[in-house]
């Protein structure tokens, strides 16, 4: 049974526009993509790597680095993209006290 009949509330009243800036929209965006073509480079790179015809010994080690390569390439947009995640609940916890008294 639903804790409550009331339909859930917008998360930006319809009369107010979002409080965070449009250069915090785009960061986030940024390093999304930044993150995405990250990603599209690994599995490129892994899948040239499971075609090589090399010793598997080789591609063994090849594969370990390539995955080693790939964390330490993401570090630095996942913690910048954690950042942001607590910007954006910061301002929307501000948001729903300034309009939800």
């Amino acid at each position: 049974m639903p804790r409550s009949s009331a339909a859930p509330r917008p998360l930006v009243p319809p009369t107010q526009t979002s409080w965070y800036s449009d250069d915090l929209l785009a960061e986030l965006q940024s390093t999304l993509a930044t993150l995405a073509d990250i990603e599209v480079q690994y599995e490129m790179d892994r899948e040239r790597l499971e075609v090589w015809d090399g010793p598997e010994a080789i591609k063994q080690k090849f594969a370990a680095q390539l995955g080693e390569r790939h964390q330490r390439d993401r570090k630095p947009y996942v913690e910048r993209l954690a950042d942001l995640h607590c910007s954006i609940s910061r301002i929307m916890a501000l948001e729903d006290i300034c309009f939800n008294p």
